[in-house]
C-alpha cells in the first residue's frame, strides 16, 4: 500500500487544508492498511519519508478553485500550481537532490492537489473553505482509492 503524506502549514489559513483533510481521513485510511503521515514539513525534509518507498501519494494545497481535487502525476505540473516561496525547496527539488545523491526514489509519486486561492495569509481558514472540508475529504478519499487500484 502507498504511503500517504498530508502536507501543509497550520499558520497559513488556506495552506492548512490538507492537514485538516488528513485528520479526517487518517483513521479510516490506516484501517485499510495505508501508512498515513500528517506533516508540517516541506522540501528536503520529505526525503526521509519517501526514500526507498514503492509508492507515495502526497496530498497538498495548490492554486485553484476551492474544493477542487486534482490528480497530478507529473511533478513539473505540480510545481506550476504549488505556492512559491524563496525560502524553501519544494518536492521537485527534493526529488532532484535524491537523484544527485543516488538515494532510492519511489517507483511512483502521485500528488493530489486541493484547490486554494491564497496560500500566504496567516490566520484561520476562511469560512467558505472550512465549510467544504468534509466534502473535500471525501473527494480525496475517492481519489486515493482510485490511485491505489493503479498499483
Amino acid at each position: 500500500m502507498p504511503l500517504i503524506l498530508f502536507l501543509g502549514n497550520s499558520l497559513y489559513a488556506e495552506d492548512s487544508i490538507a492537514l485538516l483533510v488528513g485528520e479526517i481521513l487518517k483513521e479510516r485510511l490506516e484501517a485499510e492498511g495505508f501508512e498515513v503521515e500528517i506533516l508540517e514539513r516541506i522540501g528536503y525534509s520529505l526525503i526521509d519519508y519517501i526514500a526507498g518507498r514503492d509508492s507515495v501519494i502526497i496530498v497538498d494545497s495548490m492554486i485553484g478553485e476551492y474544493g477542487e481535487v486534482k490528480l497530478i502525476e507529473d511533478l513539473k505540473s505540480f510545481a506550476a500550481f504549488s505556492p512559491k516561496s524563496p525560502h524553501y525547496a519544494g518536492l521537485p527539488e527534493a526529488i532532484e537532490l535524491m537523484k544527485a545523491l543516488n538515494l532510492p526514489l519511489p517507483e511512483r509519486i502521485l500528488v493530489l492537489g486541493i484547490g486554494i486561492r491564497d496560500p500566504y495569509t496567516i490566520g484561520e481558514i476562511p469560512q467558505g473553505l472550512s465549510a467544504m472540508v468534509r466534502d473535500i475529504a471525501e473527494k480525496v478519499y475517492s481519489e486515493i482509492g482510485n490511485c491505489s487500484k493503479l498499483n
